[in-house]
């Protein structure tokens, strides 16, 4: 592939993904939010995602993923795979089902490719968080007079590789009144000459309890390389202390 055909595949895979990805993230009561999102320099944009939306029982849907490769396959899968959650998350209210769901989607029609997803479900009185992981890497959990920490929750294998549908694994968090979720993709905390442990200890040694502006703000500024290897998403929420139920 010329340098001249690469550019022009790689400025179409950026505009679509930029497309897909929310233009304005909602505002919905009890809750704030924030996101970046930097495309890959070396190896170009790639197919991660984040996404938010409110379903018609109440609760709030949020989802990060990050399809394998790079260049506008990738992306479009990225789209296809996006608009594929957003059907099913409208059946169930699991998001291990969801997943699963997603799961076949993608062993049938994706053929061959790699996704990791991470979804989760805001209860509607802001309450709780009902999380489940396709090989993606657990949030970080920030919550008021506590220490930082991963969630702890199961991560189930990735979309695509054969997993058995009825495996994937629900896990429900408590959300009190100003804590803060953040999700993210592997390339904030993944190096080549580093094993991931590093970058995971980097990421809660700097996420706390504050507004998730804020917050993105210093994750992206302490980890984000000027020009990083791969795609970095980030996409944080926090509780308002006025939510209801608090």
């Amino acid at each position: 592939m010329s340098g001249c055909t690469r550019d022009v595949e790689q400025a179409a895979a950026l505009a679509l993904q930029r497309s897909l990805l929310p233009a304005r993230l909602p505002s919905p009561a009890g809750l704030s939010f924030a996101a970046r999102y930097i495309p890959g320099h070396e190896l170009g944009v790639g197919g991660d995602w984040y996404d938010v939306f409110t379903l018609p029982s109440g609760w709030l849907g949020l989802v990060i993923g990050d399809v394998s490769g790079h260049g506008l396959a990738s992306a479009v899968v990225m789209g296809r795979v996006r608009s594929a959650l957003r059907a099913y998350a409208l059946i169930t209210d699991d998001p291990a089902e969801v997943l699963a769901l997603l799961d076949r989607k993608v062993q049938h029609f994706e053929a061959g490719s790699l996704t990791t997803a991470l979804y989760a479900m805001i209860a509607p009185d802001r309450r709780a968080i009902r999380l489940c992981s396709a090989g993606h890497l657990p949030p970080v959990l920030a919550v008021p007079g506590r220490p930082t920490t991963l969630v702890d929750m199961p991560v189930d294998a990735p979309l695509g590789v054969g997993h058995r549908h009825n495996d994937r694994r629900a896990t429900d968090v408590d959300l009190p009144p100003g804590a803060l979720l953040l999700v993210y993709t592997d390339g904030l905390v993944e190096r080549r000459t580093e094993i991931i442990d590093v970058g995971l200890k980097a990421l809660i040694d700097v996420v706390e309890a504050a507004a998730p502006d804020t917050v993105c703000n210093a994750v992206m500024a302490r980890l984000a390389p000027a020009r990083p290897d791969d795609d970095i998403a980030v996409l944080a929420l926090r509780r308002e202390t006025g939510a209801a139920g608090a």
